[in-house]
């Protein structure tokens, strides 16, 4: 399969031709011998191993931790055709026509941001493939809204829609798997009937109070139902004061993409370029909080969690990231000075 394959090559389908008025598509049911014997079409990508066409992908991570800038990348080249982050593998067969809507942050600092970060990729002209919906009160929750989105995007051949962020967007996000269903049902139908990738910002779940959140990268976002229903689940965490890491896990239909990581370019105070450097998944698993929490262990063996949090590392960063160390096998404990206390170390792996 060539994963640059143009989208724009292959014939369009039209997906709201397969429903009726009532929404119930008509000969529902066929032969397992008659559907296995179609014939399967190429698979499409907006952007190559990251982004495949008709998906959900689904943007995650803790708060600040520049899932909006990634957002936002993943627009731009899409609409450009140029690769994003700067990486090769990631350059878009051809541009697409785009949709990025924002309900996170106010329009004059969206303004703001998105002004340096175009004009340091395309100079003074502004992509026509790329629009925007700038706090336009979109609601997912209002099916006048699915189908008023629906309408623009099939009008403008839109085969991208970023939607930032979830919360902002929607008042199902948090409120359990029922709930986050009825909001992934809604994704899915933009998905089918316009025929387009959605690409969607969303927190992560705090840890819960007994720090035992040892669940994949991949299952951490808010609500039951986010990771049932995106195919291609990317978390994004913050590393560093200019760098976040970029972990695609979880991939459901094809095998995930190489992690990288980001490193801000920053120019009078705003961020205008966004540089990506690939790494091992070795790495990823111990960047970040996880590896920062590690490597201080390795300088300060049998220490307490009394001690960590003195080094500076907070509460729910300790109860968290020193389980998921522990479960992963790369430290272990035992018995402190102290009656019932425990200190905590580095495993050593064996020389070759």
């Amino acid at each position: 399969m060539n994963g640059r394959e143009r989208v724009t090559d292959l014939p369009h389908v039209d997906f709201s031709a397969d429903f009726s008025a009532n929404g119930i598509p008509p000969d529902y049911i066929e032969t397992a011998a008659a559907f296995i014997a179609e014939d399967d079409p190429a698979q499409r990508f907006i952007i190559p191993e990251l982004m495949p066409h008709s998906v959900l992908l689904l943007i995650h991570g803790e708060p600040r931790a520049r899932k909006s800038l990634f957002a936002f990348e993943l627009a731009l080249a899409s609409a450009t055709g140029t690769p994003a982050f700067g990486l090769e593998r990631f350059t878009p067969p051809e541009p697409v026509v785009v949709l990025y809507v924002m309900e996170e942050d106010p329009r004059a600092l969206t303004r703001v941001r998105m002004r340096a970060i175009v004009k340091e990729r395309c100079g003074a002209a502004c992509p026509d493939t790329l629009h925007v919906a700038v706090r336009r009160g979109v609601n997912l929750d209002d099916p006048a809204w699915i189908d008023q989105l629906i309408t623009d995007l099939k009008r403008l051949g839109a085969k991208l829609l970023v939607l930032d962020a979830a919360r902002r967007l929607s008042a199902k996000t948090d409120e359990g798997p029922a709930k986050v269903r009825e909001l992934t049902r809604a994704l899915r139908r933009i998905v089918t009937m316009a025929d387009v990738t959605i690409a969607i910002v969303h927190h992560d779940v705090k840890p819960p109070q007994n720090g035992q959140d040892q669940r994949r990268r991949s299952q951490r976002a808010s609500g039951g139902d986010w990771f049932a229903a995106c195919e291609c689940p990317v978390h994004v965490e913050k590393i560093g004061a200019r760098e976040s890491l970029v972990f695609p896990e979880d991939y459901k239909f094809g095998s995930d993409p190489v992690p990288f990581t980001l490193a801000l370019e920053v120019r009078d105070g705003l961020v205008v370029r966004l540089h990506g450097t690939d790494t091992t998944t070795e790495h990823a698993e111990t960047a970040g909080a996880s590896g920062k929490l590690l490597a201080w262990l390795k300088a300060n063996p049998y220490s307490s969690k009394t001690a960590m949090k003195k080094a500076g590392f907070g509460w729910e960063a300790v109860e968290t990231h020193l389980n998921a160390l522990l479960k992963a096998g790369k430290i272990d404990g035992g018995p402190g000075r102290k009656a019932g206390s425990t200190v905590y170390f580095v495993i050593e792996e064996p020389s070759s």
